[in-house]
């Protein structure tokens, strides 16, 4: 499977049966919250294996514009993709909630697995870090453009509606 997933590219067989070694997997059925935004860092990168898996944030501007409950999509994951990066390299809350929109498979690689890896190896530490920041640069530069989207062609008439309230 980790094969499969752009944060282990570069990395050889015998580096992801290591990597492996330590990972479980678990199930998630459709609709259930895997993270919370907010929540403290579970210390543990997630890799979808089977399923599809919605990124969202709150905002309190978007209530009536999207989801009944205050969310605004961000993204979409399916298999091979990962999600949890950010709280296992910064340590902080996590920035968005995670959703299975689909019953899902996922491997859980614990970053205490992983720091002990890169302890006796650090280029495998080295190539998952490199990917990991390439991953957070891509979707970084992804909110860029919508920021930059919203800039040039203004606040959407549902958003202006509803701060005027």
């Amino acid at each position: 499977m980790f094969k499969k997933s752009r944060i282990f590219d570069g990395l050889g067989d015998e580096d992801l049966k290591k990597m492996a070694t330590g990972c479980s997997e678990q199930s998630f059925p459709i609709g259930t919250v895997i993270i919370e935004e907010n929540d403290p860092p579970k210390e543990m990168l997630y890799v979808i294996r089977q399923g599809e898996i919605v990124v969202s944030v709150a905002q309190a501007i978007v209530d009536s514009c999207e989801g009944a409950d205050g969310s605004a999509m961000i993204t979409t994951l399916g298999e091979g993709d990962a999600f949890g990066e950010i709280a296992i390299i910064d340590e902080m809350p996590h920035s968005a909630t995670v959703t299975a929109m689909s019953d899902s498979i996922v491997i859980l690689l614990p970053m205490s697995h992983f720091y002990s890896l890169v302890e006796k190896d650090k280029n495998i530490g080295y190539v998952v870090i490199r990917n990991l920041a390439k991953l957070i640069c891509q979707r970084l530069r992804g909110s860029n453009f919508l920021t930059k989207h919203f800039v040039s062609w203004g606040v959407p008439d549902a958003f202006e509606e509803q701060s005027k309230s």
